[in-house]
């Protein structure tokens, strides 16, 4: 029964992260996929926008479940480590998310010659 609560309470938490992202979703593309131009924004749209906010948001969910289990490790060695993997896992998504963000200026690097910005 304690895991069921505990389950419940991560199922509540993440699906009240994720609604957000359901507005989000009503949003039409700025211009058709089939251009270069269209695949650029859809890029944009995906990986800089989507992306990068479902990794933070990802982020802060991994501290606080961290910080969780830090205050209420009592001592116990093994509760610690998992609570320092947490906080690598939390690391991990940071790291990610910052390659989400510089990914289109590097897709753009590789295959035009004017460098701007691409988002």
């Amino acid at each position: 029964m304690k895991h069921i609560k505990k389950l419940g309470a991560v199922i509540s938490g993440l699906s009240a992260a994720v609604v957000p992202f359901a507005a989000l979703a009503v949003m039409a593309p700025s211009a058709p996929i089939s251009t270069l131009s269209g695949f650029q924004s859809f890029i944009c749209n995906i990986v800089v926008g989507w992306l990068f906010t479902f990794l933070i948001i990802l982020t802060v969910v991994f501290v606080l479940i961290a910080a969780f289990k830090y205050l209420t490790a009592a001592g116990d060695p093994e509760k610690v480590k998992s609570a320092g993997n947490t906080l690598v896992y939390a690391a991990v998504a940071v790291v990610i998310a910052l390659f989400a963000r510089g990914f289109p200026l590097i897709i753009e690097s590789l295959f035009t010659t004017s460098g701007g910005v691409v988002c």
